[in-house]
């Protein structure tokens, strides 16, 4: 294939990164301005166009055989098995779902090394994954890897001379942090069917289910696996002081057995992800009517946004809604996930926490795991990062409660809009059509069927 044919298709594939990889992506940057313009103009029209040029593009057969052989290919070179690096997407849900890859290794290198670069506020909460060799807190805040993060990768993958590296970030460039010779399997590769999958309705297309099967089915090519699970999602094991901070949150605003308990999560990593205020507002309105403790949280993208929200509600319901503060560290707040009956969010790494199953790293204490997941979606497609029990070619929550994903109706969305980061649409429509009442009539739907069930303590059983 000549160098000018490949330069192409990788320019065809680039486009469905989820954010930007380095300076060199201002044509991305010029590529999804036009794109927001375009839909800013027609919006309907814009829409229907981009959804039938974007996957003929970075979608068709041709392509992703290629990028599959040449995955296939790293695969057949390797000689040696016992060293891995897992490299997942800088953000914090990300670090949560990257885990299914190393499930997939596991399946058939159970005493292999495999090491995990994680988020750093996302570190305590894989630390207790028994299928992670090490986890390194490289990735700090903020929405891209920092040149000081990539130097430090470098260097890592040098000095510990892996057999393979797994690189499931798209704002990170195997070369960048890669040695000449030195094996890696990148997720983007694996894109193209991603983006074929939208117009499949009934098969499963969430990043999570990616990353185990991407995984799974090249090392099958080399391998033979030493156990078979059916895979269901990950999970997120807790020390002993998440637990007990969770348990001193629940005893401060007397939580209870007999009453359910609703969360809502305001936050959003971009205004394409983050439902309006006067919608929340009004979700909230309607929620803190039901019979239920209604807890907010106070915000962290958003500062500050839970008090407000809080304020706008009349004043008889105020009463109803309390804070969770933001000073909660991301432990006791991903802990205190499971003392909940019902969470609501975005698109964002509480989601991905709250649909994760949740263990005792010390076995002290047994796990509710009975948090049902509404997940409201705004510009990303749902099927990618949802959690539905329902619904065909969605992954449910890995909870021993239903899950829901809710898509607001919108006149422009579109495949592009997965790249929330370089978006620079004029005006959000992501949640213009927003329907309250279904909403609130499928939690409490739920809440009226744990009626009829033996409440679950909140203190958690000691085992």
């Amino acid at each position: 294939m000549s160098r000018r044919l490949k330069k192409r298709r990788n320019s065809a594939f680039s486009f469905i990164n989820k954010g930007p990889a380095s300076d060199t992506d201002k044509l991305q940057k010029i590529l999804f301005d036009g794109t927001s313009r375009l839909t800013h103009r027609f919006p309907e029209a814009g829409a229907h166009f981009l959804d039938f040029i974007v996957p003929l593009l970075a979608a068709n057969r041709p392509l992703a055989a290629f990028f599959n052989r040449r995955s296939q290919k790293v695969v057949r070179s390797l000689s040696s098995w016992r060293r891995f690096l897992v490299i997942p997407d800088i953000h914090i849900g990300d670090s949560v779902m990257s885990q299914a890859a190393i499930s997939a290794l596991r399946d058939f290198f159970p005493d292999a090394r495999v090491d995990f670069i994680v988020n750093r506020a996302a570190g305590p909460l894989i630390e207790g994954n028994p299928e992670v060799t090490r986890t390194l807190p490289f990735f700090s805040g903020g929405s891209l890897p920092s040149s000081e993060n990539i130097r430090a990768l470098r260097g890592l993958v040098k000095s510990e001379a892996y057999d393979l590296c797994l690189n499931f970030s798209p704002y990170i460039k195997d070369q960048d942090i890669a040695p000449d010779g030195q094996a890696v399997l990148n997720i983007m590769a694996h894109s193209p069917v991603i983006v074929a999958n939208e117009r499949k309705p009934s098969r499963i297309n969430h990043f999570l289910y990616h990353h185990y099967r991407f995984v799974k089915d090249l090392l099958s090519i080399a391998a033979q696996p030493v156990r078979e699970s059916r895979f269901k999602g990950v999970g997120l094991a807790f020390p002993d002081l998440a637990v007990e901070g969770a348990l001193d949150f629940v005893s401060k605003v007397g939580l209870s057995a007999s009453e359910p308990v609703i969360l809502f999560n305001p936050d959003g990593a971009s205004r394409f992800t983050r439902i309006p205020f006067e919608k929340q507002s009004a979700l909230i309105a309607r929620l803190s009517q039901l019979e239920a403790t209604l807890l907010l949280g106070e915000g962290h993208t958003e500062a500050g946004i839970g008090e407000r929200l809080k304020t706008s509600l009349p004043a008889a319901l105020r009463s109803r809604v309390k804070i969770v503060p933001a000073d909660l560290s991301l432990e006791i707040y991903s802990a205190l996930l499971d003392f909940c009956d019902v969470f609501i969010s975005g698109d964002t790494g509480p989601m991905h926490i709250a649909a994760a199953r949740k263990y005792s790293r010390s076995g002290r204490f047994m796990f509710r795991n009975r948090t049902a997941v509404l997940c409201i979606f705004g510009a990303t497609p749902a099927r990618m990062s949802g959690y539905d029990s329902f619904q065909p070619g969605y992954l449910p929550a890995n909870q021993d409660a239903p899950s829901w994903s809710y898509t607001p109706g919108s006149p422009c969305r579109n495949i592009t809009c997965l790249n929330k980061m370089y978006k620079t649409c004029r005006v959000v429509r992501c949640f213009e059509e927003f329907d309250i009442e279904s909403l609130t009539e499928r939690v409490e739907s739920h809440l009226k069927a744990l009626a009829g069930q033996i409440p679950l303590p909140r203190e958690l059983e000691t085992a």
